[in-house]
């Protein structure tokens, strides 16, 4: 049920001004199961790793949590062995991710690739965009 319910968030890719397909998903894999928090991030280049969804630092998904972090999954986002990025899911239980966790997991984040790499394409345009320098006021 989960996973078509992701597989129709992505397939509708209705981006509004209050949320993308991205925070959909992220929303189901919460709601739907035991997981505090996930997130989704882009690899565009080897040095960084920009969150899709979150405000993070320039950190890899791996050397953040959220506070109450317990356990932490990250599974890679692959199209034809090509990484596009990580699914990042954390939990505030012990031992909170099983072989079907993992399994569902991994379906969700080739979805998510295949979205990313197909019509989804404008989000990693987005995230690949240098923001500007905001400039200094003028007195």
């Amino acid at each position: 049920m989960l996973l078509s319910d992701v597989e129709s968030a992505l397939a509708s890719n209705r981006p509004s001004f209050h949320e993308s397909p991205l925070e959909v998903v992220a929303g189901l894999l919460c709601e739907g199961r035991h997981y505090t928090w996930a997130g989704i991030y882009l690899t565009l280049d080897s040095k960084s790793s920009p969150a899709l969804l979150q405000d993070a630092a320039d950190l890899h998904p791996a050397q953040v949590a959220a506070a109450g972090t317990r356990k932490k999954i990250l599974v890679s986002m692959k199209v034809a062995g090509r990484e596009v990025g990580f699914l990042n899911v954390e939990s505030d239980r012990e031992n909170s991710f099983g072989s079907e966790d993992r399994v569902l997991l991994e379906r969700v984040a080739g979805l998510l690739a295949r979205f990313l790499t197909g019509p989804g394409k404008y989000l990693v345009r987005k995230a690949a965009k240098p923001k500007p320098i905001p400039r200094a006021a003028a007195a």
